[in-house]
């Protein structure tokens, strides 16, 4: 069972929803909860920052850095304490910290800290941004060995599971966080094959290896087989049964083709409306 959470903030509207799912989470696994707040490098040492030098010129340009730095450093101040507020409230064993560097970078430096990340799909310029997946979530999710959650904007309490399996190694790992999981929250877990470029029969050994792997772990357990692209059958179940939350191995059978179309946790990220659990 997950004993310790690694939640990253950054004071957004994204941010803020990873932190009540990281706090919702912690509660009750009774966990400890680690918060963390990147103070972003690049916005001292950009081409932003570069436009001002050569604008201001050096010794001008030394003291705005400065200034700017504090700026940065009082803004993250503020959002640790937001946090410490909403840990406070809910009586979390918790605790919280400052990191300056590059965002995705330093939270991949930290992984080891805790045994699940939380982070926001998208950050604090999301609503001037195109992207439908944040950079740093998006860094994040390809090269974490952690599991990691990745939350929307809108929190809703975590009651129904979906878990995909596609007989992966990786896919194995995700059942078996999920199944776990579900047991400490006492949440039905629903294991979903997708029949994609297999046979049927295929398809349902598949389907009974991961019911007999997920069935080690937790009780109940509901097993569907569906037929399709599987991001695209997936949200469509999610939706369809009312799922809170969907796990996925972080790359299914077939590398080559994810390079190519793309990976389904990634898609699963941008069309889902509830958090997803990526695990390698």
């Amino acid at each position: 069972m997950i004993k310790s959470i690694l939640a990253c903030t950054d004071g957004s509207r994204y941010g803020d929803t990873a932190v009540d799912y990281a706090v919702d989470l912690a509660v009750r696994l009774s966990a400890r909860l680690l918060g963390m707040h990147v103070l972003d490098s690049r916005m001292l040492e950009g081409p932003f920052m570069a436009d001002i030098s050569g604008w201001l010129g050096a010794q001008a340009y030394g003291a705005e850095l400065e200034q700017f730095r504090q700026l940065l450093e009082e803004k993250g101040e503020a959002i640790i304490r937001a946090f410490t507020d909403r840990v406070g409230k809910a009586r979390v064993n918790a605790a919280a910290g400052l990191k300056m560097g590059h965002p995705a970078r330093v939270i991949l430096e930290e992984q080891g800290r805790a045994e699940l990340l939380v982070i926001g799909q998208r950050g604090e310029h999301a609503e001037f941004g195109g992207e439908l997946l944040g950079s740093t979530a998006d860094r994040v999710i390809r090269r974490t060995v952690t599991p990691c959650l990745v939350t929307p904007a809108e929190y809703r309490p975590i009651n129904r599971v979906l878990a995909a399996y596609d007989g992966s190694g990786h896919a194995a790992a995700a059942v078996k966080e999920a199944a776990e999981l579900c047991s400490a929250l006492g949440c039905e877990l629903v294991l979903i094959t997708v029949e994609d470029h297999i046979s049927a029969e295929e398809a349902g050994r598949v389907a009974d290896d991961g019911f007999a792997l997920a069935a080690d772990h937790t009780e109940p357990v509901r097993a569907v087989r569906e037929r399709g692209e599987p991001a695209r059958v997936m949200l469509e179940f999610a939706r369809r049964e009312k799922c809170d939350l969907i796990a996925v191995g972080a790359y299914g059978r077939s590398r080559i083709r994810e390079l190519i179309l793309g990976s389904v946790p990634t898609h699963l990220i941008i069309g889902a409306d509830v958090p997803v659990l990526v695990v390698r």
